[in-house]
């Protein structure tokens, strides 16, 4: 078992770093925005702050109205303006953030709003009454209002992605939220010169700590936008040297040579899941750009290890962050420490079933330390390992990292019945029937040969769907799911 410990000193909340930027930056751009009717705002430190006043007050307002409400917050999360200075205010207020992915199914977030209850707010209407309201009902300062506001107090509630099942809320406190985005400044450092680009949504955990925490602390400038159409409206403008991206953005950034502005990017982060060995080093030695990649769980905070410009290492996820402890039995990761989460909001029986009385969470993962590097390997879920019928234990993953990196591939998916299956999802049906190349076939022999070269298989076609509860919301494989939809029991 292996322990880092966080300094007893840092006692600042998130929100401080907002405020202290104010006085200490003052007319130093903060944030570039787009409102919901894509107009652009550009706001200072000291102008920010006095958004999140204003906005403090319409809330409070809000709440005044409706007395009977618990102080949580909910909304349809945009990336818009509204949703950054709605995230900013609810900080400031120390209620409970409740932003919800609109990709999700309505009747699953009303279900899990009706039993959270609180205050709704509509983003669209509320970014219009917050440009409207005079500069003249600004609001107190920050210290009055959340002098006695606990870091041990929950502050946000996001759901998970469901690759393991229904989505949960998980809910975060205050102190996680700050310790994971300091341990994530460590391993990654960035100042006040840099630019930072948002394209991932605010309502997963990844932005929220390696973006927008990131850039509260770091007092950096932000520019918030959605996917890789926000990337082309901003990266012009903007300029970015920082970016956090998906696998799949980060292919298609390398595929697309018609990006202006992101030509001056030091560090691009990487996660939800493993880039591409080819995409890797397309972005290291012929872009320039630093690869970040990192591993974590919504549970976490989300980050548990990160790679660091001095060690970033293709295949690998980096060294446990500052915070953790850690143990490794049967190649399945434990983790407990001060990032983690306080609990699934109003389940404590998941909660058991997640973490034991001793606070160590399974996080399901198969794992194992890479000598040569000392940082971590994600070999694949635990529930996911294939066991031949010699007793070999195959990690799907591994197989179909490779696989997905073959071009028009979107998705692929082993599984063993009478013999191993490679299940493939193509984006562009013309691969599946053409008669005219086996380009495909041999990439995925070659792969195979390599990685088994003894065991048959099978290629199988299917055509994955958000609508059948096939895919997660950030767009990755629900395997069980596919194969209650497809196979015979």
């Amino acid at each position: 078992m292996r322990s880092s410990v966080v300094p007893d000193d840092k006692q600042l909340d998130l929100i401080d770093y907002l405020y202290q930027h104010a006085v200490d930056k003052k007319e130093k751009t903060a944030l570039i925005a787009l409102t919901e009717d894509d107009h652009q705002i550009k706001l200072s430190w000291n102008e920010l702050a006095d958004a999140v006043s204003t906005a403090s007050i319409l809330i409070e307002s809000m709440f005044r109205m409706e007395t009977d409400k618990p102080r949580h917050v909910g909304y349809l999360s945009d990336n818009s303006y509204g949703n950054i200075i709605l995230t900013l205010a609810c900080m400031n207020l120390g209620l409970v953030e409740f932003p919800f992915d609109p990709r999700l199914d309505e009747t699953v977030i009303e279900t899990h709003w009706s039993q959270i209850k609180g205050l709704w707010v509509q983003l669209p209407d509320f970014e219009k009454q917050l440009i409207t309201t005079s500069s003249a009902e600004k609001g107190p300062s920050n210290a009055t209002i959340r002098s006695a506001i606990p870091l041990e107090h929950a502050a946000l509630v996001l759901w998970t992605s469901g690759t393991t099942g229904e989505p949960k809320g998980v809910t975060l406190s205050r102190k996680n939220l700050l310790l994971n985005a300091l341990a994530k400044l460590k391993a990654v450092p960035q100042n006040s010169n840099d630019r930072r680009l948002c394209v991932l949504p605010l309502c997963h955990g990844y932005a929220r700590t390696c973006d927008l925490g990131t850039w509260l602390i770091s007092g950096c400038m932000l520019a918030v936008a959605s996917g890789h159409k926000g990337i082309i409206k901003m990266a012009p403008i903007v300029k970015p040297t920082l970016m956090n991206v998906v696998p799949r953005l980060a292919k298609r950034l390398l595929e697309d040579k018609k990006i202006d502005g992101i030509d001056q990017l030091r560090l691009l982060g990487c996660g939800g899941a493993g880039l591409s060995h080819q995409d890797f080093n397309q972005w290291q030695q012929e872009r320039g750009v630093t690869v970040i990649q990192g591993y974590g769980l919504t549970e976490t905070s989300p980050v548990i290890c990160s790679a660091s410009p001095e060690n970033a290492t293709v295949g690998v996820v980096g060294q446990f962050v500052e915070g953790w402890e850690y143990k490794i039995i049967d190649q399945q990761l434990y983790v407990r420490g001060e990032h983690l989460m306080m609990g699934y909001w109003n389940d404590p029986e998941e909660t058991g079933k997640r973490i034991d009385p001793q606070g160590w969470l399974a996080t399901g993962d198969l794992v194992e330390i890479d000598t040569a590097t000392n940082q971590l390997r994600i070999l694949g879920r635990a529930d996911e390992v294939v066991v031949l019928d010699n007793g070999y234990k195959i990690h799907p993953q591994t197989i179909e990292r490779k696989i997905n990196a073959i071009g028009g591939v979107k998705h692929s998916m082993l599984i063993l019945r009478s013999q191993l299956e490679i299940w493939l999802d193509l984006s562009f049906d013309h691969l599946r029937e053409s008669q005219k190349t086996n380009v495909l076939q041999d990439a995925i022999n070659q792969i195979m040969r390599n990685t088994y070269p003894s065991e048959k298989y099978a290629i199988k076609y299917f055509s994955s769907s958000l609508q059948k509860n096939e895919l997660t919301i950030k767009g990755t494989i629900r395997r069980k799911q596919i194969v209650r939809n497809r196979l015979p029991h």
